[in-house]
Parts: C-alpha cells; sequence; structure tokens
C-alpha cells in the first residue's frame, strides 16, 4: 500500500492506493501553509510502506522544497521534511509530472511518448519521452504554464511573468481574463468571480462570454502546439476540474491545433483517474520508480 499526497492550490488529497492503482481509502483537506504537515498528520496511523508526493511547484527536488508556488496559502513549504517520521521510502515530483508519470505507469496507454496537461486551478504540465520522465535540473523541465503565448496583451501571471498560458487559461485566472478581453472589446463585462460563471453566460449563449471561450480555445491550442513542439508526444493526457467539467467544449481545441504547429498532433484524451490523478500519478513513482528521479537522490526516508 502506498500513501500518496496531492498537493494542490486549492486542496491536498490524501490517499491509500495499492499497487495496481486501486484506492483503499480518501481524505481531502484544504490546503494550508504547511499541506505536507497536514497530510502527515491526518495520515498518522495508516499502514503503508511507502509514500508518494505529487505538489505544485515551482520545486527544488534536490532540497525536497517547494520554493515559489503563486497559487498556494504558502509560496515555501517542505515535501519530505514532515514525512521523515514514517521512516518509509518517499517519492516527490511535481504534480503534472507525478499525473504524466501515473498515466503512463497505470493508464494503459501502450505509448512511449505521453504528455499530461492539467487546467485546473493553474494550468501545468508533465511529460514522458521515450520512456522517460523528464524532469530537468531542479525538478522544473515541465513549467509550460508559464510559456509565453501572448506578448502583446500584458496579462500578469500570480508568478509575476506577462503573457503566460495559466494567466490566460487557468481557472484561477479566467474572470481577471474575461474582464481583460471585455475591456479591449470596449464592452463592460458582466460580474464574474470565478471561471464557472464564465461557462455558465457561455453555456446561456451570451455573446461575449462565447467570444471569450472560443479565444480561450485557441489559447489553448496555442498551449498545446508549445507542448508538441517540446515532447512529440502521440498521447495528451488532459486533467483538471476546467477541462475534465467542460469537456465537451474542451475537446474542439483537437480540430485547432494544425493552425499553430506544422508537426503531427497528438491524440488529446481526457485523463482516466479523475480527482485521484495527481495522487494516483505521485503512487506511480513508488511503484515504479523512475530513474530520472533516483538521480536527485529518491527515495529520501530510509
Amino acid at each position: 500500500m502506498i500513501l500518496a499526497i496531492d498537493v494542490g492550490g486549492t486542496w491536498t488529497r490524501v490517499l491509500l492506493v495499492r499497487r495496481d492503482g486501486s484506492v483503499e481509502r480518501r481524505e481531502k483537506i484544504r490546503t494550508g501553509a504547511d499541506p505536507v504537515g497536514d497530510a502527515a498528520r491526518l495520515a498518522d496511523g495508516w499502514d503503508f510502506e511507502a509514500v508518494g508526493v505529487g505538489s505544485i511547484g515551482p520545486m527544488d527536488l534536490r532540497t525536497g522544497w517547494v520554493t515559489a508556488a503563486p497559487n498556494s496559502p504558502s509560496s515555501r513549504f517542505p515535501l519530505v521534511d514532515p514525512l521523515l517520521k514514517f521512516k518509509k521510502p518517499i517519492y516527490v515530483a511535481n504534480d503534472c509530472v507525478a499525473a504524466a508519470w501515473g498515466e503512463y505507469v497505470l493508464g494503459g496507454w501502450g505509448v512511449e511518448n505521453l504528455a499530461y496537461l492539467t487546467i485546473s486551478t493553474g494550468l501545468g504540465v508533465g511529460a514522458v519521452v521515450n520512456g522517460h520522465l523528464l524532469l530537468g535540473k531542479e525538478g522544473n523541465a515541465h513549467e509550460l504554464g508559464h510559456a509565453v503565448i501572448d506578448i502583446q496583451g500584458g496579462v500578469k501571471c500570480g508568478c509575476g511573468g506577462l503573457g503566460h498560458w495559466e494567466a490566460l487559461a487557468s481557472g484561477a485566472n479566467i474572470p481577471k481574463y474575461f474582464k481583460t478581453y471585455a475591456e479591449r472589446l470596449g464592452r463592460r463585462p458582466p460580474d464574474v468571480r470565478t471561471s464557472e460563471d464564465v461557462f455558465k453566460l457561455y453555456r446561456e449563449g451570451d455573446p461575449l462570454a462565447q467570444a471569450f471561450i472560443d479565444h480561450w480555445l485557441d489559447v489553448n491550442a496555442a498551449g498545446i502546439a508549445v507542448i508538441t513542439a517540446a515532447y512529440d508526444p502521440e498521447v495528451l493526457v488532459v486533467g483538471g476540474s476546467v477541462a475534465l467539467n467542460h469537456w465537451d467544449i474542451f475537446k474542439a481545441v483537437e480540430d485547432r491545433l494544425r493552425k499553430y504547429t506544422p508537426l503531427t498532433p497528438p491524440a488529446v484524451e481526457r485523463a482516466k483517474f479523475g480527482d485521484d490523478e495527481v495522487a494516483i500519478g505521485a503512487a506511480a513513482l513508488a511503484i515504479e520508480p523512475p530513474d530520472t528521479l533516483k538521480k536527485f537522490g529518491y527515495p529520501r526516508g530510509v
């Protein structure tokens, strides 16, 4: 049994996962300033053989810390130290990297090149290329949520950068960008507080919301073209609440990819593990540890 921890911008999920990927137990708590410490306290008394953590980033895998998370109650927090008390092997990766590995190991796709995209509170990417999980020098090789999609609009991301994909398309940023988009058109936007408000207007036939979501689909198609150029995946697995709750809308990005890339685009497929996506990926890090993670000194704690 694996203790699997998913640290998100809004929720931290704590699961017990069997080696076949099935879930024995799951709990969910609000993400706080010390989310892994909170998860460790929740799991006191649970029976498991190893720990996997998938967390928002950016992070430094060598120190085992998140270093500058833009969508979290605390921008810096430890990923490894709160778990050392269990004296079990500990494996850590970025949340989307973990999800990519989980889909590769347990998703049954049957490919060697797979990328994972989440559009949720934030936006992130992970990739497996020729069977190798890509990590980079600190574990942040996948931070394409901060790929620059727009150099003219001046829309600021939570990290401080301008024109980032996440700033234009993630759940936390859609309401603000919708208002900016309306102002560019000389329109007064309706009062929207969440991404769900914008999608509700879209489904009700509001012309401004429909124009915005059409633009949002192009933004995501451009971002997927970046993923295609970077990793050349056979399959792009998409998760996250914004994409999954509006899959009938989001799936249209597949028809737009040819506008943005000359390469053979990947098949765009729905993630298989729903809300458990990152936690299952975290478990997969312990079930079948990737060679690239071992180079950072994992597992820790033993």
